[in-house]
């Protein structure tokens, strides 16, 4: 995964955005709504991905699904140690991390409301 995306597509309107590569242990800090990219392994055979939702100085929260199947007590999953040593930020979980991807010009992203959420769903025949 970490070799083979280079983009996002925003599902309103259809346009991508290229994504930016981080290697762990970048001198970049990571930032909210980055995608943390996980390494295949026995444990995750397709690596994984999850989303930052907070940055601290000492650690990332993040949101994803199919890691540990417990309910989120917050608005995200679990916090991850964040470490800076020798000028590099390095994400330090149980599993062997690529690296984190941001999205450029993410300044034309914004949450979606429930009124889009229902649009895209009826445009893709969801049910509810």
């Amino acid at each position: 995964m970490w070799h083979e995306l280079y983009y996002v597509k925003r599902v309103v309107d259809g346009k991508y955005f290229t994504l930016k590569t981080y290697p762990n242990g970048s001198p970049a800090k990571p930032k909210n709504g980055s995608f943390i990219i996980y390494e295949k392994s026995s444990k995750l055979p397709f690596g994984h991905v999850a989303v930052i939702v907070d940055v601290a100085s000492s650690y990332v929260r993040v949101a994803e699904q199919n890691y540990y199947y417990d309910y989120w007590h917050n608005n995200y999953a679990r916090e991850i140690r964040l470490k800076y040593t020798n000028d590099r930020y390095y994400i330090d979980d149980r599993f062997g991390i690529y690296g984190w991807m941001e999205v450029q010009d993410d300044n034309q992203l914004k949450p979606l409301d429930e009124a889009m959420i229902n649009i895209i769903s009826d445009r893709n025949g969801a049910s509810g």
